[in-house]
């Protein structure tokens, strides 16, 4: 029974009921399960493939689990058992290959037998599941025959007999113990001194723990087990002791660098009955008594505290022989033999002897060590197999070599075959703590995350699927209740819409309902995922919203399209041919669906949309929609009623249609139906096009031209026409008549269609290139790059124009449809003639007409191999314009003046004769570059004037004397010059800024006439230019940095009442008698003589008797009080003085006839705020 449960528990089992569980649950509740009213495991097949999915499911899971296990342990023997290869010959060896392959198939036999010994339970997994433990010890360190004597149960006793077997990998270096609770690997001593054949065994070492690592790689050994032989402790020199020591600590260090992993490690001193009185001291001992440990197990810590642990060594072992000190009496008191009483009084010592040499021993392999990692030191023990050899007595011979004495030795211990301290130390000590050996941390943490991530990849699925079953119930609900919200506002705008009809009122309801959550927009949407899971409703309510749309655009949309249609019919004598054509053909199909074309019908509606006034840009490409919409529909709702009286009159009109109008129409719509690739002049142009190009029109520069006027579209029409003429006669329905082409009319309809068609083609390209025109010019630098941008390699302009010319060339295709077009090029000459067309020279080919047309285009942008263009000449004048752009952006940001103006020149010379667009592009470019550059040289002129001499011109010269007469502040000589004197502010100004823009030719100055009037200085402002010249050249002509001037004064005629009369003007005196007048007396302002002053004395006088003014502008302030006339001669004026009604009169003659004293020039002088 306890068999059969314990099978019962077993993990496959346990996890076949488990399928067998789900199977049934799959069977019998399978059906019952429904999502969104489908039932995925109603039928009987789906149930039985799903049981059996679960039953292959558990098969590969625990098949390869097996699988896996038994490779492992495949592996694993194969290590133990056969590598003769690299381990079967040593150097020094003395085993036989033959002995080596004897010993593998025993160990084999003992697998097996382990294996059945266990029912199999654990089989292929039992030697990884039980511990593993190393013993290493010197030669003759008692290893193995402490194993013998320790109690273990071996389970392949019975069958081998009770000890080891032997090799590893086929060596004989390592005997195999398997116990019941481990697994115990006794190795070779010379494994540790590697001092007999250094090399070799230092490989068979190394190699022995590549093996381990192999086969047990995540914990190749649970423990370390470092046996000591007590001889060794007290017996050794210093230089073996070391050279042990050494060897030790290497091995410990061999170990965790190759294992990869920390391991405990437990420190056995054998052979502890070579310590006089051992045998003695616990010779009444029982069995259970010499099964107890017997040393110290230290409290864990981790191994990087071995300090702390060795630390705690002196106090434990004091511990140990204290206890030995109170056993001593009683053992001493059981004891009667006198020889036997001494060994027991004496142990204590020698056991103190023994501690210590242990103690140094363990200190110096356990140490820290900043080369080497620490080792995790567990304990250290005291224990004896056999009671073999002579006792060593450390005390009597130490006392034998002080006195000189000779050393007796103590009889051999007969064997006892009872063993000391080793069973409990193994079973309850060393074999209890197998979990804290460390694991490969790399492959822990590999394991770790496996375990982890298919932990966390099955709790987050779980999550997910129960979260996406939630969320998508939740999302339903809400898409349940987003429709009715939208249902129901879309039932209050068609109560609101009640008494407005037009297709624009309609708009907004028609959005609505195409808008609705899964309608008509969302028909092809993909299902998020958020919705699925089985629950999804949006099929359903998709079937009712969509009808509720189409409903809408029947009841809301046809009725205008039909109004529109009757309207067409009813002016057919008012509409174009071709419109009523098209209205008609409509018409009919929606009255007899038995000809009925949705895209017709459509495309119809497309036009139709185009002519609604009022209509913005989006509400056009909304109704358009809306038609497709409608006429996809038609198929499924039914014909509208017409009215045939507007039949027979459109029918009557169209009578009179030209038949080749009638088929170039049909034809068209057959080509719009299927269109070629459309030209867009940005595609054409590059992605910068947009930067550099814009269209007068205002329409967006991606808005194309159709396809059929291109190169493409000409291929596909002349591949069509003949079939198109072939068909004249599909459509009769439309008139209700027959049309029949004579195979002799054919060449002439077909002629007369093509040059239909060529018209077309004319009038498309011809309103294109008049379209496109250069982008306004904002500023100098925006100018620069547009300009730029033209004139440069990538020049958009030039691929536009490449393009256009190439589209417009249709001669290479007429030659690829030569045998096409031959027989109908003379009925194109004569119609071209007919309709007023240009022949050409007799001999001549009548060429294409769209070829002819555009040949300015082509002659333009095409030119010989290895020769620039027309067209690169303007685009190389536009580049030259970008740099002189450029020029004078930074001339304004420097406030220097503007360059030379002659690349704009250039640039308006370039645009005469050449041919649309590039003339009008030019031209406005040359416009606007020229308005920017002289509106911003006006900015820059005037920025520098209100700098540097507007505010010294107010401030030094506005409202002070002589400018402005009568006021009492003067103008000093030293302002006076530094604002009107050669190199002045005004003169340099005038010289650096506006002298290359006026002409001074003339009495009166004048802008320059090329192009810079358009600086927008007015005439007022040269006027004053003009005056501060001439003060310059008035109050200057004597050089200097101050006003000067000469003249001379001659008396005409003096009142003989006066008897003194002299006039002094800056120091200079002319004495007058009233009895002989004087000659003309020189003077010259200022003198020199630094009086500053101008006064008339005379007499008699009734006052003061003298006329006195004072200052810089003396003598004019003296002329004020005087009356200055004219003359005819521009240099002489007369001056009368009027001295108390006695009247004195002089002749004034200025050195130049360009004098002060016409003071009209100064005083008529204003300080400019702006140019």
């Amino acid at each position: 029974m306890r068999t059969l449960f314990s099978w019962l528990i077993r993990r496959p089992v346990l996890a076949f009921i488990g399928v067998l569980i789900l199977s049934l649950l799959v069977w019998f509740e399978g059906p019952l399960l429904a999502f969104d009213d489908k039932k995925p495991f109603e039928s009987s097949t789906t149930r039985w493939v799903v049981i059996a999915l679960l039953l292959v499911a558990w098969v590969l899971y625990f098949g390869l689990k097996w699988l896996w296990a038994r490779l492992a342990d495949l592996r694993l023997r194969q290590g133990v058992v056969v590598d003769t290869d690299a381990t079967v010959v040593q150097p020094g060896a003395t085993e036989s290959a033959s002995e080596v392959v004897a010993l593998g198939k025993r160990f084999q036999e003992a697998l097996d037998t382990l294996r059945k010994a266990h029912g199999g339970r654990r089989g292929a997994h039992y030697l990884y599941d039980i511990p593993w433990y190393l013993i290493v010890g010197a030669p003759g360190g008692g290893k193995t025959t402490a194993l013998n004597e320790s109690g273990l149960q071996f389970p392949l006793a019975d069958q081998f007999g009770k000890g080891p077997i032997g090799g590893v990998g086929g060596t004989r270096n390592c005997d195999w113990w398997f116990a019941d609770e481990a697994v115990l690997l006794d190795t070779a001593g010379r494994y540790i001194t590697q001092d007999s054949f250094g090399p070799a065994d230092q490989g068979a070492w190394l190699g022995f723990l590549g093996l381990l690592k192999k086969h047990r790689r995540r914990r190749p050994i649970n423990g370390l087990i470092l046996a000591v032989s007590a001889l060794d402790l007290l017996q050794q020199d210093e230089g073996v002791h070391q050279h042990h020591v050494r060897a030790v600590r290497e091995r410990i260090k061999e170990l965790h660098d190759k294992l990869g992993i920390r391991f405990p490690i437990y420190v056995v001193i054998t052979k502890c009955d070579l310590l006089a009185g051992f045998v003695e001291f616990f010779d009444q001992l029982g069995k259970d008594e010499r099964g107890q440990v017997w040393g110290v197990t230290f409290p864990y810590v981790d191994a990087s505290h071995v300090e702390q642990t060795l630390a705690m060594l002196p106090a434990e072992m004091k511990t140990l022989e204290r206890q030995l000190q109170r056993r001593m009496v009683d053992r001493i008191q059981q004891e009667r033999d006198l020889r036997r009483r001494a060994l027991i009084y004496g142990f204590p010592q020698q056991f103190a002897l023994l501690h210590d040499s242990a103690q140094r021993f363990v200190r110096e392999v356990f140490s820290a060590s900043r080369y080497q990692e620490p080792a995790l030191l567990r304990g250290m023990y005291f224990t004896s197999a056999t009671q073999n050899g002579s006792p060593i007595d450390r005390i009597i011979g130490a006392l034998a070599n002080s006195f000189d004495l000779p050393r007796a030795a103590l009889p051999a211990n007969a064997s006892s075959g009872r063993s000391y301290f080793i069973n409990r130390l193994l079973r309850e000590v060393v074999f209890a703590e197998s979990g804290l050996a460390g694991a490969d941390l790399r492959l822990e943490q590999r394991r770790k995350y496996l375990q982890w991530g298919g932990i966390t990849g099955i709790v987050l699925i779980t999550l997910l699927l129960g979260a996406g079953l939630i969320t998508s119930y939740v999302r339903n609900q809400q898409l349940i209740q987003a429709v009715a919200a939208s249902t129901g506002t879309l039932q209050h705008s068609a109560k609101s819409l009640q008494g407005r009809n037009g297709p624009l009122d309609a708009l907004p309801l028609l959005d609505q309902a195409r808008a609705l959550p899964t309608g008509y927009a969302e028909r092809a949407a993909s299902v998020p995922l958020s919705l699925q899971f089985g629950l999804y409703q949006g099929d359903n309510l998709g079937e009712q919203t969509q009808a509720t749309y189409r409903r809408l655009l029947t009841d809301a949309l046809q009725p205008q399209i039909v109004n529109r249609l009757e309207d067409d019919l009813r002016r057919s004598e008012a509409v174009s041919a071709d419109q009523l054509y098209n209205s008609l053909r409509t018409y009919l199909m929606l009255g007899d669906r038995t000809h009925l074309d949705p895209k017709a019908v459509a495309s119809w509606g497309s036009a139709w949309v185009q002519t609604l006034q009022g209509a913005t840009t989006a509400q056009r490409a909304a109704l358009i929609d809306h038609v497709a919409a409608w006429a996809e529909s038609l198929d499924t709702s039914t014909a509208v009623p017409t009215d045939s009286t507007l039949i027979a009159q459109a029918r009557t009109v169209l009578a009179n249609m030209p038949t080749e109008q009638r088929i170039y129409s049909a034809l068209k719509r057959e080509m719009m139906d299927a269109p070629s690739p459309a030209f867009d002049i940005v595609q054409a142009a590059g992605k910068d096009a947009a930067s550099a190009l814009t269209r007068k029109s205002g329409q967006a520069l991606t808005q194309a031209l159709p396809g059929l006027y291109t190169v493409e579209g000409y291929k596909r029409l002349l591949s069509s026409v003949d079939g198109a003429l072939a068909n004249a006669a599909k459509d009769n329905w439309i008139l209700d008549q027959q049309t029949t082409l004579d195979p002799r009319q054919l060449d002439d309809m077909k002629a007369a269609v093509l040059q239909l068609y060529y018209d077309d083609y004319i009038k498309q390209w011809e309103a294109l290139l008049a379209d496109v025109t250069v982008v306004n010019f904002n500023n100098l630098d925006q100018a620069a790059r547009v300009l730029n941008l033209l004139g440069g390699a990538a020049s958009p302009l030039k691929k536009f124009l490449v393009a256009a010319a190439k589209e417009t060339t249709l001669a290479p295709v007429e030659a690829q449809n030569a045998a096409v077009l031959d027989k109908v090029k003379g009925k194109l000459k004569t119609l071209t003639q007919a309709l007023g067309g240009t022949a050409q020279p007799a001999g001549g080919d009548a060429g294409n007409p769209v070829d002819v047309h555009f040949d300015d285009l082509h002659k333009l942008a095409n030119a010989p191999a290895g020769t620039p263009s027309a067209l690169d000449h303007s685009l190389a004048a536009m580049k030259e314009a970008s740099a002189f752009l450029d020029a004078t952006n930074a001339a304004k940001k420097t406030g220097s003046p503007a360059p030379p103006g002659d690349a704009l020149l250039k640039l308006r010379r370039e645009a005469e004769g050449k041919p649309a667009p590039l003339s009008a592009i030019l031209q406005s470019a040359d416009g606007a570059s020229s308005a920017l550059t002289q509106g911003s040289e006006r900015e820059r002129l005037n920025a520098l004037w209100n700098a540097q001499v507007a505010p010294f011109c107010r401030q030094a010269v506005a409202g002070r004397y002589p400018i402005s007469r009568g006021q009492a502040k003067e103008i000093t000589p030293d302002d006076f010059g530094r604002l009107f004197a050669p190199a002045g502010l005004v003169d340099d100004f005038f010289q650096k800024n506006l002298q290359q823009y006026v002409d001074m030719s003339g009495p009166t100055w004048r802008l320059r006439g090329t192009g810079s009037d358009s600086l927008g200085i007015p005439p007022d402002t040269l006027a004053e230019f003009q005056r501060a010249a001439r003060i310059r050249d008035t109050f200057f002509a004597l050089g200097g940095n101050q006003p000067s001037f000469r003249f001379q004064l001659k008396p005409l005629s003096i009142d003989p009442a006066l008897t003194k009369l002299a006039i002094d003007i800056d120091g200079t005196v002319m004495t007058l008698s009233t009895t002989a007048l004087a000659s003309a007396t020189p003077f010259q302002v200022p003198s020199g003589k630094g009086l500053g002053a101008a006064k008339v004395d005379y007499a008699p006088s009734n006052g003061a008797g003298s006329l006195h003014t004072d200052g810089p502008w003396a003598l004019f302030r003296l002329l004020d009080k005087a009356t200055v006339e004219t003359t005819p001669q521009a240099e002489r004026y007369k001056v009368t003085f009027d001295l108390e009604g006695k009247k004195a009169s002089f002749e004034l003659t200025a050195s130049s006839v360009i004098n002060p004293f016409r003071r009209d020039v100064l005083e008529r002088f204003r300080c400019l705020d702006r140019l």
